[in-house]
């Protein structure tokens, strides 16, 4: 082969194209970090068990701890629905948004690009996870308690 066959043929080879980089082929999502959700999610769920439990104190052991008189003292300046609409969203709407920022921290999101694949991973992070729970419990508590309310005709 002289000089121009190899110059001739060596144009006409295929080029090989490099490799996208890591970063662009997978992307992948955490959307919250696991130690702020799991301090934001303990607050949201202490405070509405906090409430429940000392609900629980005066009227199932008769401890007075002065819950119930300083609600009717501050009571009558709301209409009932709007008491029950805060009282619910207090109950239920912060345990259910401790679950879901919870989950979405043990939840990682990853797309691949080339092969057209989501994958969804959840890392085991225990007090994430029990913080899920126990926000759960207690929403489902609560919706539960209204529930059996609403049958029983106690409300």
């Amino acid at each position: 082969m002289n000089r121009e066959n190899l110059e001739n043929y060596l144009e006409t080879l295929p080029k090989p194209k490099p490799d996208l980089p890591a970063s662009q082929k997978i992307l992948k999502v955490a959307l919250f970090s696991a130690r702020r959700s799991s301090r934001i999610g303990f607050w949201l769920v202490l405070l509405p068990g906090l409430v429940i439990f000392l609900f629980f104190l005066q009227n199932v052991i008769h401890v007075d701890t002065g819950l119930i008189r300083f609600l009717e003292k501050q009571g009558p300046s709301l209409s009932t629905p709007v008491k029950a609409a805060l009282l619910f969203i207090f109950l239920v709407g912060f345990p259910l948004i401790a679950v879901v920022i919870n989950l979405l921290s043990l939840s990682h999101f990853q797309y691949d690009r080339p092969s057209k694949e989501f994958t969804i991973t959840l890392k085991i992070r225990w007090w994430n996870i029990l913080i899920t729970l126990m926000g759960a419990a207690l929403a489902v508590f609560y919706i539960l308690h209204i529930l059996a309310d609403s049958l029983l005709g106690a409300g």
